[in-house]
C-alpha cells in the first residue's frame, strides 16, 4: 500500500475555529413537560410507529429500503428512549408484530415520572446520535481513513493491482466503485435522511457538525472515485490517482475535526475511533 500522512495542516486550523464557535441552547420545551403530556407524546409516536408497521407487514414487497431503514431507526429511538428490550433488525413480518407488541406492553408499564424522562431521552441529540447515527457514521469513518484495520475499497484496490496490467485494472474498476456507492455512499444518504428528520433536537452548532462531517466524507469518498477511475499500473503514469487519493484523506481528516467535536461535546467520543 502507498501510505499517507496521518496529519494535515488544515485540520489544526478547522480545529480551532470550531472550539472558538460558541454553542447556543436554546430552552427546551421538554423542561416543562408533565407526566400527562409526556405520556400523549409517546402514544402519538407509538400510534405512528403501529401504522407504519402494518404498511410494511401489508407491503406485497413493494416497499423500499430506505423506508424500512426510517422505520427501524424511529422504532429503535423510541425503545431505547423507555429502556425497552424490544429491537428491529431485519424486515421479517413475524419479527414486526412481535417488536411492536412488546414495545406497545412496555410504554404501558411506565410510571408519570418514567414518561417524563422517556420523552426527554427520546428528544435528546445524545439518544438520537447513539440509536439513529452513530453506527453508519462509524462505518463510514472506515471506510474512508488510510490503515490496516479499515475497510477503505481505495486502499483494497491498490493492494490488489499495484503490479496488475491495464486489462486487469479495468476489469475491477467497475465492482470496486459499486460497492463504495451501495455501501458507504448509501449510508450517507441514510444519515443525511436521519438528521434533516431531527433537525430540531440538534443545535446549530451539532448541526452544522453533522452536515459538514457527512459533507466531506461524501468528498473523500467522491475521491476515492476519482482514483480508481484513474489507476495506472505502478509503471504508468500513477500522479493522477495518486493525488485523488491525497484528496480523498484530506476530505477525511476534515470531516473528523467536526464529528469528533460533535461526538466530544455529547461525551460519547472513545480514543483511537479516528
Amino acid at each position: 500500500m502507498r501510505n499517507i500522512s496521518k496529519i494535515t495542516t488544515g485540520t489544526i486550523t478547522i480545529a480551532l475555529a470550531l472550539g472558538l464557535m460558541g454553542c447556543s441552547h436554546t430552552t427546551s420545551n421538554n423542561e416543562s413537560i408533565d407526566g400527562s403530556e409526556a405520556k400523549k407524546e409517546l402514544a402519538i409516536e407509538l400510534k405512528f410507529l403501529q401504522n407504519e408497521s402494518e404498511r410494511l407487514i401489508n407491503n406485497d414487497g413493494k416497499i423500499e429500503d430506505k423506508t424500512f431503514q426510517s422505520y427501524k431507526n424511529d422504532f429503535n429511538l423510541l425503545s431505547a428512549s423507555i429502556n425497552s428490550t424490544s429491537k428491529v433488525e431485519a424486515q421479517s413480518d413475524s419479527e414486526l408484530k412481535k417488536s411492536i407488541a412488546h414495545l406497545a406492553k412496555d410504554l404501558d408499564t411506565l410510571t408519570e415520572k418514567e414518561y417524563v424522562k422517556s420523552y426527554k431521552k427520546f428528544n435528546s441529540s445524545k439518544t438520537i446520535y447513539e440509536v439513529t447515527l452513530m453506527n453508519n457514521m462509524h462505518d463510514v469513518i472506515d471506510a474512508t481513513k488510510t490503515s490496516e484495520e479499515s475497510s477503505n475499497v481505495l486502499d483494497s484496490f491498490d493492494d490488489k493491482h499495484f503490479h496488475s496490467s491495464e486489462a486487469q485494472i479495468k476489469k475491477d474498476v467497475g465492482p470496486a466503485i459499486d460497492h463504495i456507492n451501495t455501501a458507504s455512499k448509501y449510508k450517507i444518504e441514510l444519515m443525511q435522511d436521519e438528521i434533516q428528520k431531527h433537525r430540531d433536537s440538534f443545535t446549530k452548532l451539532q448541526l452544522e457538525q453533522l452536515k459538514k462531517a457527512t459533507h466531506n466524507f461524501d468528498l473523500s469518498l467522491n475521491d476515492q472515485i476519482k482514483s480508481i477511475q484513474s489507476y495506472k499500473p505502478i509503471s504508468g503514469n500513477y500522479n493522477i490517482s495518486r493525488n485523488f487519493r491525497y484528496n480523498s484523506y484530506d476530505k477525511y481528516t476534515n470531516a473528523c475535526v467536526y464529528i469528533t467535536d460533535f461526538e466530544s461535546n455529547l461525551g460519547i467520543a472513545k480514543a483511537g475511533d479516528f
